[in-house]
């Protein structure tokens, strides 16, 4: 099974639409929107209606009245205003979830308690099968949400036995591209030939290298700017050359790289090595004309005492000295 990524390095660019163009030349496949932020893929592939499965991503502060002793001390350390005074209470649209209140609190009033984060599905669309999720308003974790998903698209698809798993992702270069970039065999890069466009493919490229992943360029409305597409063009030739080049070296270095390996005929006695020719080589000839090894010679204390007892004798009045 060979996954394919659409990024992009900002939103707006057409990715989610080549997306479910690829998804209608790979089906059946298993399509996965990995846009969970702004997730609009089930528009094109239309999945049937299925039960939605709740996310729990992160935990939100809660204070119970009941325990509170009104110090104030949750207000002080609060840096995001999430607490309101006279009774004391949380406003959850304003709570990042830090913990810095709970863990302050004296009477031990404040309660750490999990929030839905967001709901994921799975279920058949007109192109294969069909992995969704999407955030509730204003929730964070999506790197967490996307990683899920991603999760149970590849166990579906390998059950189903596809050849391909389409994943539209996220725009930039965030934690939910990260999350998204794992395992993957190729990305197909969005761009428009706009300066910023250019700029965002680039930060994505630099991403692609740094993760040794194979990477493809689109440019979206190519013919709008002859001048920034050709840009684009010249950028990926310079980034292939760099590529092909890197890989000529490697592949140099590795033909020049000598391995001993199989079983070695080596005399019991004097230690020789018989080679593919039947002659007999001390083995530091052998060693190095099959590896990349030097030898240098010296004695050891045991052979500097059976050959020279007189210079091992004098060593050693000379250390007890």
């Amino acid at each position: 099974m060979k996954q394919v990524l659409i990024l992009s390095g900002k939103g707006g660019t057409g990715k989610t639409t080549v997306a479910g163009a690829f998804a209608r030349l790979a089906a059946p496949c298993v399509t996965a929107d990995c846009d969970v932020d702004a997730a609009d893929l089930h528009i094109t592939l239309s999945p049937e209606p299925a039960e939605r499965k709740k996310f729990f991503g992160g935990k939100k502060a809660a204070i119970d009245p009941a325990r509170c002793d009104g110090c104030g001390r949750c207000l002080e350390v609060c840096r995001f205003e999430a607490i309101l005074p006279g009774p004391f209470r949380i406003n959850a649209n304003y709570c990042e979830g830090c913990g810095v209140c709970v863990w302050n609190c004296p009477a031990g009033a404040i309660d750490f308690r999990e929030v839905l984060s967001g709901t994921w599905a799975v279920s058949p669309c007109r192109f294969g099968t069909f992995a969704g999720a999407r955030l509730e308003p204003a929730e964070e974790n999506s790197g967490k949400l996307v990683a899920l998903i991603k999760t149970e698209a590849v166990k579906v698809a390998e059950a189903a036995g596809v050849k391909y798993l389409i994943l539209d992702g996220s725009p930039g270069i965030g934690c939910p591209v990260l999350a998204s970039l794992g395992g993957v065999d190729a990305v197909v890069v969005v761009a428009e030939p706009t300066v910023s466009g250019r700029h965002d493919f680039l930060r994505l490229a630099e991403l692609l290298k740094a993760q040794k992943i194979r990477g493809f360029l689109l440019v979206n409305k190519w013919d709008l700017n002859g001048e920034e597409t050709a840009r684009l063009e010249a950028a990926v030739q310079e980034r292939t050359k760099d590529l092909q080049e890197t890989n000529n070296k490697l592949t140099e270095s590795l033909a020049n790289i000598k391995t001993l390996n199989g079983l070695l005929p080596i005399c019991a006695g004097c230690k020789k090595i018989r080679d593919d020719k039947g002659y007999w080589n001390q083995i530091e000839t052998y060693v190095s004309n099959h590896s990349q090894a030097v030898f240098t010679h010296g004695l050891c204390p045991v052979c500097i005492q059976r050959l020279y007892p007189k210079y091992a004798e004098e060593e050693g009045e000379d250390e007890r000295e």
